[in-house]
């Protein structure tokens, strides 16, 4: 009896203390959670053309590029309520508490490299590459972590030279969809991720807006296969082997009955019957 007593109250203050430590996880989480992680619009940019312009004009010139760059970019995030968290080389790391925010600095910084080009400093196009996207991140003093900014990343790298890309949750985050013109640009594969994301584009070009305004909304473009598109080249280019084959053989058929009838056309011309013969003079 006394053993079979001690294994019960065991058993129970066993469960008692695991009990406890849910209970303090659980408030641990909740604590980690409300101090340490927000909902935030993460932003890359990467500034294209600069290696190109420091192999041809030197580090000197590349490094005056950068200074521009910067005087275009930090106050743009700065103004707007934004977080500069970091430059990487050309590039930089930004997170902001407003999606819409994110997206009036994202247009004042191209519209500032725009600027930059046409005022003529540097002798090729310096074009800016941004990308963005909103979700759940951990925040530290002078950084943050989390799968959000692997993707913000990876939509970066998706756009195109020039561009802003916006992810589809932070066009739904967007507090005023109507105040910049953005659009579903097309799904993309990003690196690391087995399905595709929706890739929605920011214009800040007025002249591009009404272009694209006049042509209306595209329509999705699912990602294209490249081993579908190299079958496709090949059905192609054996196709193309056999009509040229046809071709050839039709032409060379045709000029052998030629070569025939001219044959038979010299002979007839250059023989002459008996009736055809003039008479003999005596």
């Amino acid at each position: 009896m006394d053993t079979n007593d001690k294994k019960t109250d065991g058993s129970s203050e066993d469960a008692a203390n695991i009990e406890v430590y849910l209970r303090q996880r659980e408030a641990m989480e909740s604590a980690f959670d409300e101090k340490f992680t927000k909902t935030l619009t993460v932003v890359f940019t990467d500034l294209k053309g600069s290696t190109a312009i420091a192999e041809k004009h030197g580090d000197l010139v590349s490094r005056q590029l950068i200074q521009h760059h910067n005087e275009i970019v930090f106050p743009a995030v700065s103004e707007l309520r934004g977080t500069l968290v970091k430059s990487i080389g050309d590039g930089t790391l930004s997170h902001f508490e407003s999606a819409l925010d994110a997206v009036r600095a994202a247009v004042r910084i191209q519209t500032g490299m725009d600027a930059l080009n046409r005022s003529g400093k540097f002798s090729m196009p310096v074009l800016m590459r941004i990308g963005m996207h909103t979700g759940k991140c951990i925040v530290e003093q002078n950084d943050i972590f989390g799968d959000v900014v692997n993707t913000a990343s990876r939509f970066e790298s998706s756009a195109n030279p020039g561009d802003i890309f916006l992810s589809e949750d932070t066009y739904n985050a967007l507090s005023d969809k109507a105040e910049i013109y953005c659009r579903f640009e097309r799904k993309v594969t990003l690196k690391g991720k087995t399905e595709p994301y929706n890739a929605y584009k920011a214009f800040w070009n007025p002249e591009e807006i009404e272009i694209d305004r006049q042509g209306g909304m595209k329509a999705p473009v699912e990602p294209v296969d490249p081993s579908a598109t190299r079958r496709h080249w090949i059905k192609y280019a054996v196709a193309f082997s056999i009509v040229i084959m046809l071709v050839g053989a039709l032409a060379m058929r045709d000029r052998i009955r030629n070569l025939g009838g001219e044959e038979k056309r010299s002979i007839n011309q250059t023989i002459s019957t008996p009736s055809e013969l003039p008479p003999l003079r005596r």
